[in-house]
């Protein structure tokens, strides 16, 4: 008999942020215009369109919270949707999948996906005991492959594959990576880890 997980109901402050599961009323026509983005459109090769309200609460409804987890990068004091994480979480194996977009532009490069990141994925390594987060990163986006390796992430010892791109059919290098659980306990243990669990635990004012 499949056994049947809780529900993860998260909410987790971030310093500057707030990570939490995302609800059905986040569903808004401001995160529809998301895959609209140029930026958004080169790093996770997507063909470009506008989501209407509608189809972002079906996309919210698909995620059982269980297996699949979906949570929103929210902005304290405003409390703007800036972005979310996508985990699929397979629990026999002890290893989830890894997405994460920050759709709203000014958020980027801001720090949103780092200080978000480590609460819920020490919290899947010590909560779920899971043992690995994998993650595929497009080559060309050698800001994000830079980013990672400084955190401790380590390219998977698998073969990388390739996918068309979706503006103009081109071959894309897809290449994956893996932090272990670990792994993970010896970054946060160093002087940057350290650094960043301070502006975690912070208040968030700049």
């Amino acid at each position: 008999m499949t056994p049947r997980y809780p529900k993860q109901q998260l909410w987790f402050p971030c310093g500057r942020y707030f990570l939490r599961t995302i609800k059905r009323e986040d569903a808004s026509d401001r995160w529809g215009e998301w895959l609209s983005d140029p930026w958004m459109v080169h790093v996770l090769n997507v063909a470009p369109r506008t989501l209407s309200k509608n189809e972002i609460a079906d996309y919210i409804r698909s995620f059982d919270q269980r297996e699949r987890l979906l949570l929103g990068i929210f902005e304290r004091g405003t409390r703007a949707h800036v972005g979310f994480y996508r985990f699929d979480i397979d629990h026999e194996r002890r290893e989830a999948l890894i997405n994460a977009i920050i759709g709203e532009s000014s958020h980027r490069n801001s720090g949103a996906t780092v200080l978000t990141g480590i609460p819920v994925i020490q919290h899947l390594f010590t909560a779920l005991k899971l043992e690995r987060i994998n993650a595929s990163v497009l080559e060309r986006n050698t800001m994000t492959m830079d980013y990672m390796l400084k955190l401790g992430w380590q390219r998977d010892d698998g073969p990388a594959t390739t996918m068309p791109s979706q503006t103009d059919g081109t071959a894309l290098t897809c290449r994956h990576l893996v932090w272990t659980a670990d792994a993970f306990r010896a970054f946060m243990a160093t002087p940057l880890g350290q650094r960043l669990r301070r502006q975690i635990e912070s208040d968030g004012k700049r």
